[in-house]
């Protein structure tokens, strides 16, 4: 009995460290099997586009290992990249990888000029997270209702020509934030309210327009609609 008892102890402890790796360390092996929502291109003229954000609050050293902030039910950040005629670019994002930060893709768009503008940081209060209806719960960049938006522009707007039948990068850019959560704790005579999510300092640091590291990752993916895009990387 000691003996089956102590195999199920093994066996669980193995079972436990294999959810870990595989949820934790292997998000961008995960993106390419299981492909997130990844259509194949559409056309002989459809193209696929990656963003690349790093943010890092205090604590942090804003390295791709760090604990990364996440898109999740009460805040998240999301770049926004227009095209030629305004449009806003509406992005699915891969998170908690070891390799990069939040990887953000489209796919199936139109070729022409793509401007990164900056980034949106949306934020829900305690309040409106807890009476916002189920439904509405997916925080994809694109919500209004329930939510508070903040916009923090590049101080130079980057722009890219995303040519037909390509798969490209706009780049990859790291941030620096706080929250208003951390001045309630650096002072406690202030008076808190249900902002504690508000960002209240956001500063890039660095702009690495030219960064591929995603299309570098997107060659391990072994989901066929990700294949069928690496054939149109500009890295082949």
């Amino acid at each position: 009995m000691k003996k089956r008892s102590m195999v199920q102890k093994v066996l669980l402890a193995m079972l436990l460290v294999w959810i870990i790796f595989t949820f934790s360390s292997c998000a961008s092996l995960m993106a390419g099997l299981l492909g997130f929502d990844v259509a194949p291109p559409a056309t002989s003229d459809s193209s696929l586009l990656f963003v690349e954000l790093v943010a890092y609050t205090e604590g942090q050293r804003g390295t791709v290992d760090d604990d990364v902030v996440e898109v999740n039910f009460t805040s998240g950040f999301f770049p926004v990249v227009v095209d030629e005629s305004g449009k806003e670019v509406p992005f699915s994002v891969i998170e908690g990888m070891t390799e990069a930060g939040l990887v953000f893709y489209k796919e199936n768009l139109e070729p022409g000029i793509y401007t990164l503008q900056g980034i949106r940081y949306l934020w829900m209060t305690d309040y409106a997270f807890m009476n916002s209806p189920i439904r509405d719960m997916e925080f994809d960049g694109q919500r209004t209702d329930w939510v508070e938006r903040q916009f923090f522009a590049l101080d130079e707007p980057v722009s890219m020509e995303l040519k037909a039948g390509s798969a490209d990068s706009i780049g990859r850019y790291k941030a620096y934030f706080e929250l208003m959560s951390d001045q309630y704790e650096k002072n406690p005579n202030m008076s808190v309210e249900d902002d504690e999510n508000k960002a209240v300092l956001f500063r890039i640091e660095s702009a690495e327009p030219e960064n591929k590291m995603t299309l570098q990752l997107m060659k391990k993916w072994t989901y066929e609609p990700w294949q069928l895009w690496n054939i149109r990387s500009v890295l082949r």
